[in-house]
């Protein structure tokens, strides 16, 4: 490639990175629709300038992303691979890519490994982005299994993220999770009643550091549906309904149309 040509591949790539942070904050700001618009317009232009060779670390990671978030996972997972064997990042952004690949195999249900991935960029650093991805991945995997020892595991961790930053939302957030997972399980009423609201208060928590967080949101909206508050419900819903459209988010635009739903 010549140096106009990568001068040009590299323009496209800009561009379509800056078409990308437009629609972040249209979607930011509830405007769903125009941020769909918007976000679609900045994944043809990614394409384009990977078609066109671009191969700038930088733009291929947001490509990447924007991938999982239209739900390209598979795209999405080939593609960091590509970026990993570019080489020459520098150790935090190697982080980045890490914890981004780890996110990619969760949601591809590759549990396992999206925790051997994250666990190994935790070696270089743990921030929030470290711990409330790790802390969902431990929590899901305690859910499924149902082993004690998956749940002490889940919970030292989140203990760990809870010293890192007790204001952190998705933090508070994982913990409302955990107690509601322990209060499924749980076969005595009163300890039953008592883990729910222990998942209620952290998920309210969460919910004032974040209002906009759509996996608060949800099982805030559950939790007021079981309590006969549909009114309440439907306000969270429509409210999470606002902010929804990303497929890296395990609650889905079509789960909370469901739920609103059955509130009718």
């Amino acid at each position: 490639m010549g140096f106009f040509d990568s001068m040009k591949t590299e323009k496209l790539g800009k561009q379509a990175y800056n078409a990308h942070v437009q629609a972040n904050d249209l979607q930011r700001r509830g405007k769903v629709a125009d941020a769909k618009a918007k976000y679609d317009e900045a994944l043809g232009m990614y394409k384009q300038a990977y078609d066109a060779g671009c191969r700038k670390t930088g733009i291929l990671m947001s490509y990447s992303v924007l991938m999982m978030r239209n739900g390209m996972f598979a795209e999405a997972r080939e593609l960091m691979k590509e970026v990993s064997a570019i080489g020459g990042m520098s150790k935090e952004v190697h982080f980045e890519l890490r914890i981004n690949y780890s996110i990619c195999l969760w949601r591809l249900g590759i549990l396992d490994k999206a925790i051997e991935t994250i666990e190994y960029a935790g070696k270089y650093a743990k921030n929030s982005a470290y711990y409330s991805s790790i802390c969902t991945y431990y929590v899901e995997r305690a859910a499924q299994s149902g082993a004690d020892a998956d749940f002490e595991a889940a919970r030292a961790l989140l203990d760990e993220a809870m010293d890192y930053d007790d204001e952190d939302a998705p933090t508070l957030d994982n913990y409302g999770e955990y107690y509601r997972q322990l209060s499924l399980r749980e076969t005595d009423p009163q300890r039953k009643a008592e883990l729910r609201k222990s998942a209620v208060d952290y998920y309210e928590r969460a919910h004032k550091q974040k209002p906009g967080q759509i996996t608060t949101l949800y099982a805030l909206a559950n939790f007021a549906r079981e309590d006969g508050n549909l009114a309440r419900a439907r306000e969270l819903v429509d409210k999470a309904l606002m902010h929804s459209g990303s497929r890296v988010c395990p609650v889905s635009t079509e789960m909370l149309k469901e739920l609103k739903a059955q509130l009718a």
